[in-house]
């Protein structure tokens, strides 16, 4: 399970980027974010705003939607899991 929003944009550019074959450079242009930015979100570090994360899945989810809707399936099959666990006497 995503331990944090971060960790789900680093997973979200790092397979866009293995996809795309598109350079850092290019996909912070398509993004409309800092070339600079861009290294630290798909490291890990950094904190990008709700606005950025809007402008990375509205890049995303309009040239290869099933990388979000692989780790969304992923999570929500982790959230029943965690329900079924918790139904259990």
């Amino acid at each position: 399970m995503t331990e944090s929003a971060l960790d789900f944009v680093v997973e979200i550019l790092s397979e866009y980027e293995e996809k795309s074959g598109l350079s850092c450079f290019v996909i912070a242009n398509k993004m409309e974010i800092e070339s600079s930015n861009y290294y630290k979100y798909r490291e890990g570090d950094g904190n990008p705003t709700c606005k950025t994360i809007d402008k990375i899945l509205k890049v995303v989810l309009a040239e290869y939607p099933e990388i979000v809707e692989r780790i969304l399936e992923r999570e929500l099959k982790a959230v029943q899991k965690a329900m079924d666990l918790a139904k259990t006497p």
